[in-house]
């Protein structure tokens, strides 16, 4: 019997010798590249006196979420890493008007951008994704300009309008 099982041995040996390899296992794939931060859409951020009482005489009559005490607009596109915005700021009740665009490449969550102002001044800003909240931090300025210091946008919502703007229809 021992031959038998010997031969047997033999050749299932030199058969496995001869077989194609087995497949090894795939190498594990690279992780995807992180999904670039989603900056495109409309940011908002206002502050609105606590009282009718605190707007100027020519507002008095509206309510206080019309008139904002100061407001930051900004309406983002984004291609990829590549960032183009206009953004609009009031200040001092609506005495003060701000347009601005500028365009910025993200990294890391992060974008950073010069603006200058039509008041004379200009600033670095650098805008850091964190969900749906957008940080605005002036890291540089000179001269005259409203842009906000340190504030954080809240992204809104499709077809959602802040209450200072009027709707085309009118109030």
């Amino acid at each position: 019997m021992k031959k038998p099982f010997a031969l047997l041995f033999l050749m299932l040996a030199a058969l496995a010798a001869h077989a194609p390899a087995r497949p090894r296992a795939a190498p594990p794939r690279p992780a995807p590249a992180a999904a670039a931060a989603v900056f495109r859409g409309s940011w908002n951020y206002a502050v609105y006196a606590k009282d009718r009482s605190e707007l100027p005489p020519a507002y008095q009559t509206m309510t206080v979420e019309e008139v904002p005490q100061y407001a930051i607009d900004i309406n983002i596109r984004q291609r990829g890493s590549r960032l183009s915005a206009t953004c609009g700021i009031v200040a001092r009740y609506l005495a003060k008007v701000e347009d601005c665009g500028f365009t910025a490449t993200a990294r890391n969550g992060s974008a950073q951008f010069r603006l200058r102002s039509s008041f004379g001044g200009a600033a670095t800003v650098r805008l850091t994704l964190r969900g749906n909240r957008l940080q605005w931090k002036t890291i540089r300025r000179t001269g005259e300009s409203y842009y906000p210091d340190d504030v954080v946008l809240r992204r809104l919502k499709p077809g959602e309008t802040p209450p200072y703007v009027e709707n085309e229809g009118g109030r």
